[in-house]
Parts: C-alpha cells; structure tokens; sequence
C-alpha cells in the first residue's frame, strides 16, 4: 500500500509516469471511487445532496472520458486503465489536500482575503502541470500538448460545474 501511494506521490512530483502504475481494473475503479467521493465531500459543502452528486459525476466521467477521447484518437485505447488510474488517484490526492483550503475560504466573510486563496491557486496549478505531464506520457505528446489539454478539462470541468451550480439555484 506504501509504494503505491508513494507512486502517486511521485506522479504529483513528476517523478513517475502513468505507465510505472499496475496494470490493475481494480485499482483504477478505486480510485474513480476516491476521487468521487472527495469532490461530492468538497461539493456537498455548498450544494445540496443531488446537486453534489451530479457535480461529483459529471467531473469523474470529465476527466475519465478525457483519458477515453484522447487514448481512442491516438489510438492507445490499452493505456486507458492506467492513464484513468493516475488521474484519478492524482486528482484524489490533490481534492484531499485542497479539501481543508476550500473549506476555510468559504467560511470568510464577504470581501475577507487569506493568502490562503494564493496556496490554493498554486496547488490548481501544479494540479494542471500533472494532468499535463500524465497526459503527455499517456498520448505521447510534448508537454505543451499535455498541458493544453489538462487546460481545456480544467475549463470544460468549470463551466459544467457553473451551469450545475445556476441549474441548482446555488450562487
């Protein structure tokens, strides 16, 4: 259990890439189970219980139907366990750090700042720059290429999340 969390430790720090994860079905439905548990617990803090749900499986079928997209144009569709692994464990380690971020954010009052907000911008950031790198390992592309795609989940994930929170009455 050390070392693999140790692997997705090193794939946050660049360290390793999605090919050194097991091959392992098991595995991967953990961690989509994980990282959709940790985004409907950030979720459910401002949402309602339904809403957080669907905001929770809109975003794990995003980032996994991503991996699906971009493996089935490359035409690397076997890499899929494993690149849908080291997302969502990546993605599951970084909603548990940002988690207790989010939480105190939202518990300021209007107009309050916290360099807090900082943090949390640079840990979107290095969350961007390891989607990027699994990405480019995953379709064998220049970093860049990785990056603009995470770019383009990152967006797509905000402005489903947006038309949730508006379908939902939540501002």
């Amino acid at each position: 259990m050390y070392a693999l969390l140790k692997m997705f430790v090193d794939l946050c720090l660049l360290r390793a890439e999605p090919q050194n994860l097991p091959y392992s079905q098991f595995l991967m439905i953990f961690c989509i189970g994980c990282y959709f548990f940790l985004g409907f617990a950030v979720s459910i803090q401002e949402q309602g219980f339904g809403l957080a749900i669907i905001s929770a499986g809109a975003d794990t079928g995003l980032v996994a139907g991503l991996a699906v997209l971009g493996l089935w144009i490359r035409d690397s569709i076997p890499r899929a366990v494993q690149t849908i692994t080291a997302l969502t464990g990546t993605g599951a380690l970084f909603e548990l750090i940002g988690w207790p971020l989010v939480t105190f954010l939202q518990q300021l009052e209007k107009g309050e700042t916290s360099n807090l907000s900082l943090v949390l911008l640079a840990l979107v950031i290095w969350n961007i720059t390891v989607i990027g790198n699994i990405l480019r390992h995953s379709l064998e592309v220049p970093m860049w290429v990785g990056t603009g795609i995470a770019l383009l989940y990152i967006y797509t994930s905000l402005r489903v999340m947006a038309a949730l929170y508006v379908a939902g009455g939540v501002t």
